[in-house]
């Protein structure tokens, strides 16, 4: 059990520091985006409701149109601001259109690899602490 019980904190340490390794890097990315204006087709807000809960959270569904293309607009805070027809500036990177750039750098594999490294962690924190827990009970 001792076995376990360091094997598990030190991955837990190892993706720690993976975490924040590839969080200083994908901070410091050169994402490519280009700022282009596109006219809104369509903009909803949906109200969704987690059935085991009960919580609910909006989600914003726009459509913007853009070199004779739609697009569904990633990263929308809002759907008020997009008010059908209006011309709005937005952001092109990777064949997606994104309404700020904060969506643009959040969407890149480094940035995801960033938060998969976050959550093992997490999962590793409370494996590695578990394991300590069971094997002090065993003493």
């Amino acid at each position: 059990m001792k076995q376990k019980v360091i094997i598990a904190w030190i991955v837990f340490v190892v993706c720690v520091i993976a975490t924040i390794g590839t969080r200083y890097l994908s901070d410091r990315e050169d994402v490519e985006y280009e700022k282009v204006t596109a006219r809104v087709v369509s903009s909803e807000t949906k109200t969704v409701r987690n059935r085991k809960t009960g919580s609910t959270y909006k989600s914003y569904e726009i459509v913007v149109e853009y070199d004779g293309k739609d697009y569904d607009l990633k990263n929308a805070h809002s759907a008020y601001e997009y008010p059908k027809g209006k011309q709005v500036e937005v952001y092109l990177s990777r064949g997606k259109l994104y309404a700020n750039i904060e969506g643009v750098q959040s969407s890149t594999p480094l940035f995801y690899t960033y938060f998969g490294f976050l959550v093992a962690s997490v999962v590793m924190f409370g494996v590695a602490l578990n394991y300590s827990i069971k094997a002090k009970q065993n003493k």
